[in-house]
């Protein structure tokens, strides 16, 4: 007869299973293998970034172990403790880093145990060395923001380009850049013309050009037929340049340097200011006296030839001699002496204001506002006198209101119709007084 088993010993049995089941499962399912033989390990960080329990702990892509726990340290609530369940048969080398890292592109984060080549090991509850790898995104990011810098400052740059595209090309810009284009397609056009018109040129000459072309090929014939003289003459000048060598060229040499030295010496010389010429070149006083007395000199030689009759006293009429009086004293001697009388009425004065080679219209402007000219002709000159005074001082009087307009106006004794006496001093005239 068989043991009967009571009804609720089977129902606690069961009962008991399904609780050990239950809780085996509960524990699988959190990463944790009661029937696993693991050591625990720990590691702390400052954050997990997304690890959480039952995360895989790899080694090089090798599961051996999982995250048992996460939670913050006791005495801190900056720093993270992380628990570690280890394969037993694995053991952890000494220095060995739990590097927390994504361990897919989703993000999922799991630990890789850096291995480390010391002959040391790790103890089960022993704290490993921790770090973070950065996330895809950090990772994204990082690379990512350089190129966002660039690109923003490429598209700064740009702006500002385009900026200035927009102040260089404004309408004035435009429309000059619109000629500067009809201006080439005009210059392309002149070029084609240019080009028809050489052809038709060539075309027009060809004929001149086939001379041409044969006179070249007859002076190439030439030079052929007379290679021989031509060479002939080479060998000439070979043997002249051969007598230049075998020539004395040594003690020619030498006095040309010798030559060199002498003008180097005086020109030294003229430097220092020695010698004539050295005190003509640095005396700034002598070349100016020098300069002075060449140009009175060319003044002297013109008035005399333009006047001789102020150096050499001679009358072209016979009413006696032109008489250039140096002062009043001396002019009244050289009348009484000739026995006229400067007050007689007989005499009378002009003004004369201006002498040319050429004839003045007396519309001129040179004759504006002055009235009853005078011209008369004489030894090459056309002279220009006003007034007919019977009194010299009214003359004076006169001249003196001309002065101004012509400072080299003077007065001009006249006999009738005939020039007796000038009135003016030679040194005192000046360069354009006239004639």
């Amino acid at each position: 007869m068989g043991i009967k088993i009571a009804k609720e010993v089977k129902v606690g049995v069961i009962v008991i299973i399904a609780v050990a089941f239950f809780i085996w499962g509960y524990s699988f399912l959190k990463g944790k293998d009661l029937f696993e033989k693991t050591y625990n390990y720990y590691a702390i960080y400052e954050r997990v970034d997304g690890l959480s329990v039952s995360s895989p702990v790899l080694v090089n892509g090798i599961k051996v172990g999982s995250v048992s726990d996460i939670r913050f340290l006791s005495d801190t609530n900056t720093n993270i403790i992380v628990e570690l369940k280890i394969d037993k048969s694995f053991l952890i080398q000494d220095s060995s880093i739990a590097e927390i890292f994504s361990a897919d592109l989703m993000g999922s984060r799991a630990i890789h145990l850096i291995q480390s080549h010391s002959k040391k090991y790790y103890r089960p509850n022993d704290t490993l060395l921790s770090s973070i790898e950065a996330d895809l995104k950090t990772q994204v990011s990082a690379q990512v923001l350089p190129l966002k810098k660039k690109a923003e400052d490429l598209i700064k740059s740009i702006d500002s380009v385009m900026v200035v595209v927009q102040s260089i090309f404004d309408k004035q810009t435009r429309y000059n850049l619109a000629r500067s284009f009809e201006s080439i397609r005009v210059t392309v056009e002149s070029l084609e013309r240019t080009s028809i018109s050489l052809d038709t040129l060539v075309q027009s000459e060809k004929y001149a050009l086939t001379r041409i072309i044969a006179n070249v090929e007859s002076i190439t014939e030439n030079f052929r037929n007379n290679n021989e003289l031509i060479t002939n003459v080479m060998k000439n000048l070979s043997a002249f340049s051969d007598s230049l060598q075998q020539a004395n060229v040594k003690q020619t040499i030498i006095n040309a340097n010798k030559a060199l030295a002498d003008a180097t010496e005086i020109l030294d010389k003229i430097n220092k200011g020695e010698g004539s010429l050295g005190m003509l070149i640095h005396n700034e006083q002598l070349y100016t006296n020098l300069e002075n007395s060449s140009k009175n000199l060319d003044l002297l030689l013109r008035d005399l030839r333009e006047n001789p009759k102020r150096y050499v006293h001679f009358s072209l009429f016979d009413l006696g001699r032109t008489v250039i009086l140096e002062d009043n004293e001396k002019n009244r001697k050289k009348i009484k002496k000739e026995g006229k009388n400067e007050n007689d009425t007989t005499f009378s004065y002009r003004i004369q204001i201006k002498s040319s080679k050429t004839p003045i219209p007396s519309k001129s402007r040179e004759f504006k506002g002055i009235e009853n000219i005078n011209e008369t002709y004489a030894e090459g000159w056309y002279k220009y006198t006003v007034g007919r005074y019977s009194s010299k001082k009214e003359a004076e009087e006169t001249r003196i209101t001309l002065l101004d307009k012509f400072p080299g106006a003077f007065i001009i004794a006249f006999k009738g119709e005939n020039p007796i006496i000038s009135y003016r001093k030679v040194i005192d005239a000046p360069k354009d007084t006239v004639k």
